[in-house]
């Protein structure tokens, strides 16, 4: 009897939720309000920015997030692939995340990378894998059913070489979320 429920409870924990799994695609642009490094040296610490819009102007970073989405009551988390493109030149890496939507406002964290595939008009850029785990976390406005506009901040720690400096960077998002029903 207690193999039975063992069983059942398995079979409900890894099956039920896909029943309510859902395709989910986010196209969004980031606009970079601020560009800065953190870093760590034996005399102080340094943490260093510039307002990207002041000194240098409008510059626009398109990405897309195509995920398979698990709603687990109030949260959705999701497993996908997420891309930036500069049009010449592209990279994509696996990312996870968990969402809450607040009705109006919309909480989002994902982690991603260790594996970078990078595509473009240059040949043989091709998958590499790092130790570069990219923590991304954004708060936005729902307008409408599927349009969120917000702000968000993305670190990259651990760049092989440079493990005592964080680049980071805090933007401005308009994003797109569309879910595709079964």
């Amino acid at each position: 009897m207690k193999k039975m429920i063992f069983l059942v409870l398995i079979i409900t924990v890894f099956f039920v939720p896909s029943a309510f799994a859902q395709f989910r695609l986010d196209l969004s642009v980031d606009v970079p309000a601020y560009i800065g490094i953190t870093a760590s040296t034996d005399n102080e610490d340094i943490n260093e920015s510039i307002n990207f819009l002041k000194d240098v102007g409008t510059f626009v970073f398109p990405n897309g997030i195509v995920s398979y989405q698990i709603p687990i009551g109030p949260v959705k988390t999701g497993i996908g692939l997420k891309a930036y493109s500069l049009i010449i030149e592209s990279v994509l890496w696996p990312v996870i995340y968990a969402e809450i939507d607040l009705s109006h406002i919309v909480i989002n964290a994902n982690i991603g990378g260790l594996g970078y595939y990078w595509f473009g008009i240059i040949p043989n850029l091709g998958f590499e894998t790092s130790s570069v785990i990219v923590p991304d976390l954004n708060i936005a406005v729902k307008l409408g059913k599927t349009f969120r506009l917000g702000i968000g901040a993305m670190a990259f720690p651990g760049i092989k070489g440079l493990e005592t400096i964080t680049p980071y960077t805090i933007y401005l998002t308009g994003r797109f979320s569309i879910l595709f029903d079964k």
